[in-house]
């Protein structure tokens, strides 16, 4: 087994921003009364523009304010310049955070209580892959938009998921032995979620080095795990085992959701903080 030390790949997402997301099994029933929700009223303008730009496989960066301000205009053409670099990435729209029909919204991102001019960047997938509070640059705009894999992790992990990234040189990858037996662990698995990278996609290089992956090392079945809110808790192989595997899990201090739990103040280094931003 080759194990990591623990770090951050990409942080919170913000101290005062909450994108809270129930377990799997409390997230499909919150989908399924949203839709029904979404059935009965109109999608708002907000809505309308995340649906357009998500079916176009765009990003959309939402710069929320509550008032038209010096800051908040200086926020907006920051974006809107960033943005205009990379048209075909990316949208920009503007939304009132104060405005009652953007209330499912802005619950959801967790921002009513978020100073403002507050940017949100979300991914085509509805992953969020930024906040930025008061102030944002065209860096913070460039990592916002991150690789496919990237996307996809960040929304499992916004979903409460332990993510298993199977990495491999082809496009055939497979998945440990050890990972497949931790699978049938009933505190892990129905919290475990799969996507596949090849560790020769020029598209994955960025996510690649923050996984710290050395492609030479990796020789059939081979996974990292990334753990909530991003915590990388290791690289496993074909000779990790599923108890050493959940041993990494506890250590990270990522095994439950239970704030008293004995493994939950497990130290974990930040090497990236990734995509958010906070000025007091």
């Amino acid at each position: 087994m080759k194990s990591s030390t623990m770090f951050a790949l990409f942080g919170v997402v913000g101290g005062w921003i909450s994108l809270s997301e129930p377990l799997p099994a409390q997230s499909q029933a919150r989908q399924s009364s949203a839709q029904a929700v979404a059935q009965v009223r109109a999608l708002s303008r907000l809505e309308q523009s995340l649906k357009a730009s998500g079916s176009e496989g765009k990003f959309t960066f939402i710069v929320f304010s509550k008032e038209d301000n010096a800051a908040a205009r200086e926020m907006l053409g920051v974006v809107e310049t960033g943005v205009a670099e990379r048209h075909e990435q990316a949208v920009v729209v503007t939304a009132r955070a104060n405005d009652p029909a953007e209330q499912p919204l802005i619950e959801h991102f967790g921002i009513g209580r978020a100073p403002m001019p507050l940017t949100v960047a979300v991914a085509p997938n509805g992953a969020v892959t930024g906040v930025f509070a008061k102030t944002i640059n065209d860096e913070l705009i460039s990592t916002a938009i991150v690789t496919p894999t990237m996307m996809k992790c960040m929304k499992s992990l916004q979903n409460k998921q332990l993510v298993f990234v199977l990495v491999s040189a082809s496009d055939k990858a497979a998945v440990p032995s050890g990972v497949k037996a931790l699978q049938s662990d009933p505190q892990f698995r129905d919290r475990i979620a799969f996507t596949a990278l090849r560790v020769d996609d020029p598209a994955e290089m960025r996510f690649i080095s923050q996984m710290k992956i050395d492609p030479l090392r990796v020789e059939g079945p081979y996974a990292v795990l990334i753990a909530p809110p991003g915590v990388m808790v290791g690289h496993f192989d074909s000779t990790s085992t599923a108890s050493q595997i959940s041993a990494a899990i506890h250590k990270s201090g990522q095994c439950c959701d239970d704030p008293n739990c004995k493994h939950a103040a497990a130290p974990a280094q930040t090497a990236t903080k990734t995509n958010s931003s906070r000025k007091n």
